[in-house]
């Protein structure tokens, strides 16, 4: 199934927690001298509009990233910001950028990156955005499938983000499988899995017990975090996300304790808005 399009949600309440915390995540890893490498599993579109049918459609973004645009946020948050400020030349938010825009903009001339996408429109853009970078490799292919060979990398460093649209159930029981045979792999790199808070219903259970089976897994340290901005008791929806993180850098936790309540604040709709950051491991 290729029916999911992520124009549909671009710039939505979890694009804002996924990709302030792919900034993170990236700016550390580029501090240290030594290259890395940045993989995307589920990569998606380099970028979207916010005025095409499919944005206008839904207007997730009126409750994401809309209402962070020009707010005096928290230091943590400018990062995040200011790369959605550089995708938008003219200085009004026009269009929001995908997870691989993102972490292009922190990779340095050492560093490289591994897109794959199926979707043979986002592919086609992926590869019209990135295509003509040497250090990036956009692949048409299944990325969970496709992250065996790349483990470990040659640089022995890498952040890999594996964000899958959760169409099919068994993409829920596959993950739990692939981060563990990529930790035996390759138990030093970064592995961020995003996933969806929804009413409590066959998906949120199944998202539920994903996540349960990460946190069995044995590994040096792991992070679990949420953002949800309404309560879980909704009819229909997506009310947060979350993001499952296994060696994450020694200074995520307090730059999301800093970062969180402010979206919880800004992007929260009635009272039962609140985030969680869980030290699973380490």
């Amino acid at each position: 199934m290729l029916s999911y399009r992520h124009g549909f949600h671009a710039g939505n309440h979890a694009d804002v927690l996924k990709h302030w915390v792919v900034c993170l995540i990236s700016d550390y890893m580029g501090q240290k001298d030594k290259p890395y490498w940045y993989i995307d599993t589920h990569a998606a579109s380099g970028g979207y509009s916010l005025s095409s049918a499919d944005a206008q459609k839904t207007g997730e973004s009126d409750t994401g990233i809309k209402k962070l645009w020009k707010q005096d946020t928290p230091e943590v948050l400018h990062g995040y910001l200011s790369q959605v400020k550089r995708f938008n030349t003219s200085g009004d938010l026009e269009a929001y950028p995908g997870s691989p825009w993102f972490a292009h903009q922190y990779m340095r001339e050492q560093d490289k990156a591994r897109f794959f996408e199926l979707h043979p429109q986002d592919f086609a853009s992926l590869k019209q955005i990135f295509g003509k970078d040497k250090a990036i490799k956009v692949a048409k292919e299944d990325g969970l499938a496709g992250l065996k060979a790349l483990l470990p990398p040659p640089t022995k460093r890498a952040f890999t983000v594996i964000d899958p649209p959760y169409e099919l159930p068994k993409e829920y029981d596959e993950i739990p499988k692939v981060i563990e045979a990529s930790y035996k792999r390759f138990s030093t790199g970064v592995y961020m899995i995003w996933y969806p808070l929804i009413n409590r219903n066959s998906k949120q259970k199944s998202s539920e017990r994903m996540v349960e089976k990460l946190k069995r897994l044995k590994v040096s340290s792991a992070m679990d975090i949420r953002l949800w901005v309404s309560g879980d008791n909704e009819e229909s929806g997506m009310y947060g996300s979350g993001l499952y993180v296994i060696n994450p850098p020694w200074t995520l936790k307090e730059q999301l304790e800093k970062g969180l309540p402010y979206l919880v604040k800004c992007l929260g709709q009635p009272a039962g808005a609140g985030y969680k950051v869980e030290v699973v491991a380490g």
